[in-house]
């Protein structure tokens, strides 16, 4: 747990240092707006070495602009090893809109899966982290929303039945309601350490937990560990001559429709 602490303290040093730096930037005209979001989990100390694997990772990167200035980057790693046997996977967006009239969005998925032939007990140890963070100059105009999933599930593969879970889901939105919610089944023993900041135009949640699982069998079972890592990113700041667009056509066409109504109401 020491070491991510020690994670999270790099973490908060580099999301408070690049806000910062991008309100010092952005001058009051413009419309900053600043979205993070990064997951990894990490597997050791399993009882014994998978007899086949499965990976996949897959991000996804878009930029929408016109006139303002946007920029969205996504990566994810996943990784499950036999000899020594060690599972990693980490997923992380950062997008970046800036001034008006621009949308970013950033996701990122990572997958690993082994298969395991067990005799009596299965058991190994878990680590991760959850960092979400937005900002937003303009709340009311400009919007900032990140979300995190990560987790495990061993399934026994002769009846597709879920035996052992963790999950671990958070999300920080621009003036909605936040969470961030572990749920685990009775096999599974973990701790976590958390850190939050919500409300305002700045918002962030850490999550860093460890934990381990153990899990005795009666019979011979072949079962699957599938883990999972997801993140998401994503900003949009809307033009505001847009909206003064809207709000004026909408005042004009509510004007023509009263005297319509005034006219069609008159004596003939």
């Amino acid at each position: 747990m020491q070491r991510y602490l020690g994670l999270t303290h790099h973490f908060l040093l580099l999301t408070t240092s690049w806000l910062a730096s991008s309100v010092l930037l952005t001058s009051p005209s413009q419309a900053a707006t600043i979205a993070l979001s990064q997951g990894s989990l990490l597997f050791t100390n399993f009882s014994q070495s998978p007899t086949s694997t499965f990976t996949n990772a897959d991000t996804n990167a878009t930029s929408i602009f016109n006139g303002g200035d946007v920029a969205t980057k996504a990566d994810a790693i996943a990784y499950l090893g036999v000899t020594p046997p060690v599972g990693y996977s980490f997923t992380s967006n950062q997008v970046f809109g800036e001034n008006k009239d621009s949308t970013g969005l950033g996701s990122s998925k990572a997958t690993i899966q082994g298969i395991f032939e067990v005799d009596k007990n299965f058991s190994f140890n878990f680590s991760g982290d959850l960092n979400l963070a937005t900002l937003t100059n303009n709340p009311r105009q400009e919007s900032a929303s990140v979300n995190g999933n990560l987790g495990f599930a061993l399934i026994n593969l002769a009846n597709n039945k879920i035996l052992d879970y963790f999950q671990v889901n958070g999300n920080l939105t621009t003036g909605k309601n936040d969470s961030l919610t572990y749920q685990n089944s009775s096999n599974v023993k973990f701790s976590a350490l958390n850190n939050s900041s919500l409300g305002g135009s700045k918002e962030f949640y850490t999550a860093n937990f460890d934990g381990s699982l153990n899990h005795y069998f009666n019979n011979k079972t072949t079962v699957a560990l599938v883990a999972f890592n997801s993140t998401e990113a994503r900003v949009s700041t809307p033009t505001p001559s847009m909206l003064s667009g809207v709000v004026l056509s909408w005042s004009v066409i509510m004007l023509g429709i009263k005297r319509k109504h005034i006219k069609n109401n008159e004596p003939c």
